[in-house]
């Protein structure tokens, strides 16, 4: 069985939840001459060519129309930033950065020190990376992007492991400061849900802000009291043939928290009025 292979998939109804929320996070906790770590379970690749009959077509695809009601919000605003049009030309989206591209975007533009630690058991995606970091060319990434994004990363602040997330992350846990975690397995293996699981709570006792992000077949309440759910019809978006998604958090600030609370529905407000 092979790995599991994003690149089909960037930009789907999941992803755009998931970032939104992560950036939003990421925006409470970097602030000028700060310093956080970030961590990833399943990090993939840095950014993604989105190609068409992509599943970002029903996912972020259908909210860009839109874009100029939601450039308030990070997660947004670098998307924008990374598919620049002229003012005359319809709005398009070419480039998805990946998770942790979007988090070095932003703490560049928050002038934080963002120290990286990310995971994947997958080669190929190693390979992305060191090609990413070492030489700055598009490379499989997204055409005329490469040189800039490169540019706004530094080489030392990233640490890519090629190994398995879980275990990764909870030896972190032993011997870096709380910081921001992101887990985000695909839940394609067994025991995959029981590991995220396990690794969240332990990240929530050792005082991490963490964010799991998980599929629902459903959308029956949650027994957690800081979940995130996204009914995807709401907004008019589509994956999987799911219901839609959510993200879980814990966090030691309850502002951070209550900030995420606000922000999801101030944009699902702006999404739905929008359709």
């Amino acid at each position: 069985m092979g790995h599991y292979d994003h690149r089909e998939h960037a930009g789907n109804a999941g992803d755009l939840w998931k970032h939104f929320l992560l950036l939003e996070a990421a925006d409470c906790l970097l602030t000028p001459d700060s310093s956080l770590v970030y961590a990833e379970s399943h990090v993939g690749r840095p950014k993604y060519a989105l190609k068409p009959s992509g599943d970002w077509e029903s996912g972020i695809g259908r909210i860009w129309p839109a874009l100029p009601l939601l450039k308030d919000f990070p997660y947004f605003d670098i998307l924008a930033e990374a598919n620049p049009s002229e003012p005359s030309s319809p709005l398009q989206i070419e480039c998805y950065p990946g998770s942790a591209l979007l988090l070095a975007k932003l703490a560049k533009r928050k002038k934080a020190d963002l120290k990286m630690e990310i995971w994947d058991i997958d080669p190929a995606v190693e390979a992305a990376w060191n090609e990413f970091l070492g030489h700055g060319h598009p490379g499989q990434g997204c055409p005329g992007h490469g040189r800039s994004d490169h540019g706004r990363l530094d080489r030392s602040s990233i640490s890519f492991h090629l190994g398995d997330g879980f275990s990764g992350c909870m030896s972190l846990l032993r011997r870096a400061p709380p910081g921001l975690l992101l887990i985000d397995p695909p839940f394609t293996s067994p025991g995959e849900r029981r590991a995220a699981e396990e690794l969240f709570c332990m990240a929530s006792e050792s005082g991490w802000t963490v964010l799991c992000w998980h599929m629902k077949e459903s959308m029956s309440p949650s027994d957690h009291p800081t979940e995130f759910p996204l009914l995807f019809s709401q907004i008019g978006l589509d994956y999987a043939k799911a219901a839609g998604c959510s993200i879980r958090a814990a966090s030691p600030h309850t502002a951070l928290l209550s900030h995420l609370s606000r922000r999801a529905r101030a944009f699902l407000h702006i999404s739905a009025s929008s359709k």
